[in-house]
């Protein structure tokens, strides 16, 4: 054995392993410190990688799901306003069918004092409902409908989706099947003995009688006469026809006693629906309107009764509006939800008049129905002395609105809100687990390597100074 005493090979040997030791002790000590297993991008580069990308999505999510959660409250707080306004629309309900069932003068008045208070309640609703400084009833919070064709009316947008960096879009629509009444021609003058006819349609059935030799047009004011209470108006040259468009419209005209030229015993006919066509898709009307779902749209509409030919196709524009909630991590549009709340102040609930084309001078009838919830006040053209059947009108389309809206936002919150709220609770859950299996520490197994980093340097101290004292071993040769 080589006795040397320039180069001690064992002391440099177990200095190295002793540093080693000391390095591995401070390394386990600095883990055990933080909890983490990667404190710096040197203790695992590819795990550091992994981890910062998973952290970035973690956190992405929970605001996802921050986002979720005030969704679904903004979604709640209009429902629970629009469950008011449907508490007081049936008030109005009842107050219209008080004056319809015969009231006397005053308690009709008494009646017109609550709608007025009713319907002032329903505008208060809708102009003070808020979610933090955002109006949700009065219309700010819809679609902004910035150009439409004169064939359509009363346009409702529920849902709207925008290509990426577009600020509007336009839908066309093309009319292929008109929709029509329930329509009777040919209906002349009575025989010499008269009429009695019973008339029936959607509304009710009543009877009417045509006095001897009347003319076609004599036979169609007798008709009218009864039109509020069956549905089934004259125009007095020869033709009978339902007051609204569709399936679900018909009417029946017997003769039951005496004779009209023109009607048999029983004679009869039913509306239809229109059909229009919207990006190749048909969609079948219930009579003029429209309820139209689409992957990137929801919306409702109704054709003119004017419009007197199929074609098309008619458009409407809408600008970038609306409310967006971003509901997961990434840009895609899956990952927004958007969605439209339609004014529902008393000046927007309802439907707009419709002046039928049918009206004609020589009986001094026409059928002029609709309008809005506003013109139930005192004096407003529908009010409960004015017009309590078209107020009834009116008040069934506000509250079909109103049932629509609520639904539409009901299946926001029950089948997109609330799913990806759950969904994302447990994504977060899964995806903070693969984190921290990746860069927190597991403090058994650090400590038992700090165990053995102690052991190793102390051991290390101990074998270090017995090499160094190996070399004063040649001082015994020398002696």
């Amino acid at each position: 054995m080589a006795l040397r005493i320039n180069t001690n090979i064992e002391a440099i040997r177990a200095l190295r392993n002793l540093r080693s030791a000391e390095r591995s002790q401070a390394v386990s000590l600095e883990r055990l410190s933080t909890g983490l297993r990667i404190n710096r991008a040197s203790d695992d580069p590819s795990g550091l990688v992994i981890s910062e990308q998973l952290r970035a999505q973690i956190q992405a999510l929970k605001q996802a799901s921050e986002n979720t959660q005030n969704a679904t409250n903004l979604v709640g707080t209009a429902d629970g306003a629009l469950q008011q306004i449907h508490n007081l629309l049936n008030q109005i309900r009842g107050s219209v069918l008080v004056a319809l069932n015969g009231a006397s003068p005053d308690q009709v008045a008494a009646e017109q004092a609550a709608v007025n208070e009713a319907i002032s309640a329903i505008d208060r609703v809708a102009q003070t409902t808020r979610f933090g400084n955002r109006e949700l009833l009065n219309g700010n919070s819809g679609y902004t409908v910035t150009a439409t064709n004169a064939n359509i009316s009363n346009l409702e947008l529920s849902k709207f989706i925008f290509a990426p960096g577009s600020t509007s879009r336009t839908v066309s629509v093309a009319y292929t099947t008109l929709a029509e009444r329930a329509t009777l021609t040919g209906i002349g003058a009575a025989g010499a003995a008269g009429a009695t006819l019973r008339i029936t349609g959607a509304l009710g059935s009543r009877e009417v009688t045509v006095a001897a030799l009347a003319t076609a047009a004599q036979v169609g004011a007798a008709i009218n006469t009864v039109a509020q209470e069956t549905g089934v108006f004259a125009d007095g040259l020869g033709a009978a026809f339902t007051d609204d468009f569709g399936s679900n419209q018909f009417m029946n005209i017997e003769v039951l006693s005496g004779a009209v030229a023109g009607l048999g015993a029983t004679t009869t006919d039913t509306g239809v629906d229109g059909v229009a066509s919207i990006n190749g898709a048909t969609f079948t009307g219930r009579g003029l309107h429209f309820s139209i779902l689409l992957n990137d749209a929801q919306f409702e509409f109704d054709f003119l009764a004017a419009t007197t030919t199929a074609g098309g196709p008619y458009t409407f524009s809408v600008a970038r509006s609306g409310i967006s909630f971003q509901v997961n991590e990434t840009a895609n549009p899956d990952d927004r939800i958007s969605l439209g709340i339609r004014d529902i102040s008393a000046t927007r609930l309802g439907y707009a008049t419709r002046l039928d084309e049918l009206a004609n001078a020589a009986t001094g009838s026409s059928v002029n129905e609709g309008g809005f919830l506003s013109s139930l006040v005192t004096g407003a053209g529908n009010d409960l002395t004015a017009n309590p059947v078209n107020a009834l009108r009116i008040l069934d389309a506000a509250q079909a609105s109103v049932s629509r809206l609520r639904g539409f936002l009901g299946g926001i919150q029950k089948f997109n809100l609330e799913p990806n709220l759950a969904n994302l609770e447990v994504t977060i859950e899964n995806i903070t687990a693969a984190e921290s299996a990746i860069r927190d520490l597991d403090f058994a197994e650090e400590s038992a390597q700090l165990a053995r980093a102690q052991i190793l340097y102390q051991s290390g101290i101990a074998v270090l100074g017995s090499a160094n004292l190996a070399a004063q071993n040649v001082l015994a040769l020398i002696q």
